[in-house]
């Protein structure tokens, strides 16, 4: 029993030691919150709904992933993606739509929350919709701030 004491003044001691830095969440400016929004809402226009490849590294990093419903998608991976959609010459056009929950910065990062709404159309006529709830993390690089990793998970349709 008489080291009881001597367990504890270490076990206090060492929970008193000063952890590693943890960033914390700092002020994020206007300028950087639209910066956040542009790249999310260009990424969706310009690949996802546009499908052009040749603009995948002007909103992502190139070791950018999305974890889309469980699977890696890299951007080799969706630029395939890009290449097999565009194949069919008759296919819906996408238009995005976004309702941000969050924009936070954190050290040198900005993590972005929000739902993604797609409506696909043909002729003037909505022939689908889709809902994600998505969160993206934004860097700085040498050519301005790039998308380097998503989530994404398919909302189920609500109305019945």
């Amino acid at each position: 029993m008489k080291y009881s004491p001597i367990i504890l003044f270490i076990h206090i001691l060492f929970a008193c030691q000063s952890q590693d830095k943890i960033e914390q969440k700092i002020t994020i400016t206007s300028e950087e919150k639209q910066i956040a929004k542009n790249l999310i809402q260009g990424a969706f226009d310009d690949l996802w709904a546009g499908l052009d490849s040749t603009k995948i590294l002007n909103y992502h990093t190139n070791d950018f992933i999305i974890l889309e419903n469980g699977e890696i998608w890299d951007n080799s991976r969706i630029i395939e993606f890009m290449r097999n959609r565009s194949k069919f010459i008759d296919r819906a056009k996408r238009t995005n739509k976004m309702d941000y929950i969050s924009i936070d910065k954190y050290g040198p990062s900005i993590q972005i929350a929000y739902h993604n709404y797609a409506e696909f159309s043909k002729n003037d006529s909505i022939v689908g919709k889709a809902e994600w709830l998505e969160s993206a993390l934004a860097v700085p690089t040498n050519d301005g701030w790039r998308l380097k990793m998503m989530h994404s998970t398919w909302v189920p349709n609500k109305e019945k």
